[in-house]
């Protein structure tokens, strides 16, 4: 008992350190409350690195000294980390909206309010500027431009780590079809079958897809014969790995729990 009160004590303490300095752990820090012996290891080597950083601010130094990945999460890259590490350290967001990184005079227009040809060029001028932060978008090809400047307007309020290496690739995919936006334009859209699509007796799309295509006759049919076809090609891909499998264990003359020969 009195083990559990000083690793909580010790929690209590290291935490307060980051706060005295203004600090805001949630930036750079996963909390396990579930192993605060864990946790006061991470917090103890971080402050570590504050500290250190604060007594000479700079890089090259503390690399020469040892301190060469810092112990931010999640972590990325050396350089990325290092990235992350100061700006938080000296007080700069980490994170932050993409509407808020792209250019102050920058003013999206409604797409709505937007002939086809001005949609494509407003799309274009979003793509670009996206780019310039490093955000990549891949959405599926056939797209009508209006849909896909539409998605990217109700993205700009999202919050994204900042970053100074790689990209962030915003390809659209949310892991469920049935409310997916590019649904048609997807293959794996076009060949799984949903609870939605049975329930609707259709293709399931969502009210944003259906003013710019509608689902075929017979489009549940399809969806089943594909979905049928995916299910047995799993199940024989589950036997053949089970025939492997058993054929290995034999062939090495050792039962799953046997201890092996090293």
């Amino acid at each position: 008992m009195n083990h559990d009160i000083d690793v909580l004590l010790e929690n209590k303490a290291l935490k307060d350190e980051f706060a005295i300095r203004n600090l805001d752990l949630t930036d750079v820090f996963d909390p396990t409350p579930d192993d605060l012996q864990r946790e006061n290891r991470f917090l103890s080597r971080l402050l570590e690195w504050v500290q250190k950083y604060l007594e000479c601010g700079d890089r090259e130094l503390m690399e020469k000294e040892g301190y060469t990945f810092p112990p931010v999460e999640p972590g990325i890259s050396p350089e990325n980390d290092w990235f992350i590490f100061q700006n938080w350290v000296q007080g700069r967001p980490v994170r932050m909206t993409i509407r808020r990184q792209l250019p102050d005079d920058y003013s999206p227009r409604a797409a709505e309010d937007l002939t086809d040809d001005e949609v494509n060029d407003e799309l274009q001028k979003l793509e670009q500027l996206l780019s310039d932060i490093r955000i990549v978008v891949d959405y599926k090809d056939g797209m009508p431009p209006r849909l896909q400047y539409s998605h990217l307007l109700g993205r700009l309020d999202d919050v994204i780590e900042l970053t100074n290496e790689g990209v962030w690739v915003f390809d659209g995919c949310g892991g469920c079809c049935p409310y997916c936006f590019q649904r048609p334009w997807c293959e794996l859209g076009l060949e799984s079958c949903w609870s939605e699509d049975e329930q609707a007796g259709e293709m399931f799309l969502i009210d944003d897809v259906k003013k710019y295509v509608s689902a075929g006759p017979g489009s549940l049919q399809i969806l089943q014969k594909y979905q049928q076809q995916e299910d047995a090609d799993y199940e024989e891909f589950l036997k053949t790995y089970e025939k492997r499998s058993s054929h290995n264990s034999m062939s090495s003359g050792f039962d799953d729990d046997d201890d092996l020969p090293f």
